[in-house]
């Protein structure tokens, strides 16, 4: 006895649209009760961004004898990285709209 099974495959797709700012903000209205809108939700998310954007970063860290070896490549010291870092959460923590203003 042979058994027969049909199998439906869905191809999943996704699209860009370009709309104007104008068109943009008549569909996502900015609303007073948005989790973001509360300064606390703001600092912990922007936290967990800086959080993710360092441990991202120190994941390329290397010696200075690998870095010679790729003389074609431009390095950023992760103490440079780690100062930025520390002066974004001291300013977040003073003013978590701070952003606006850059």
């Amino acid at each position: 006895m042979y058994v027969i099974r049909l199998v439906k495959i869905i191809r999943p797709s996704a699209g860009i649209s370009v709309e104007p700012l104008v068109e943009l903000a008549q569909q996502v209205p900015a609303t007073q009760n948005n989790a973001l809108s509360n300064p606390t939700n703001l600092v912990t998310f922007t936290e967990k961004i800086l959080t993710s954007f360092m441990n991202y970063a120190m994941s390329f860290t290397c010696t200075q004898q690998q870095m010679a070896q790729r003389p074609n490549e431009m390095f950023i010291p992760l103490s440079v990285v780690q100062q930025w870092f520390d002066k974004f959460k001291s300013k977040l923590n003073a003013n978590p709209n701070f952003w606006k203003d850059l």
